[in-house]
């Protein structure tokens, strides 16, 4: 399922969106929770995430204000809209 990114007014987090529905309620996780969700767990363990939340169709990544996009972007496009086969 592929998602589009776009900014939002804290300079660090993005929000990427998808096609369809990932979500039945609002999701809040913070570096150190383990998420049963493979793909949050895959997220929330990139060094320099710091949190993630969600509802519906979005997940919204928040970095450590001491990590750049450039470091830690690559990682999760590459979760997000993993190379097809």
């Amino acid at each position: 399922m592929p998602f589009t990114s776009s900014p939002t007014p804290n300079p660090n987090a993005l929000k990427f969106t998808s096609e369809s529905q990932l979500f039945n309620q609002r999701i809040e996780i913070k570096k150190g929770t383990l998420p049963g969700s493979p793909l949050l767990r895959s997220l929330i363990e990139i060094d320099g995430v710091d949190r993630l939340f969600g509802h519906s169709d979005f997940i919204t990544v928040c970095k450590l204000p001491t990590t750049t996009w450039d470091q830690i972007l690559p990682q999760v496009e590459t979760i997000l809209n993993p190379p097809k086969s």
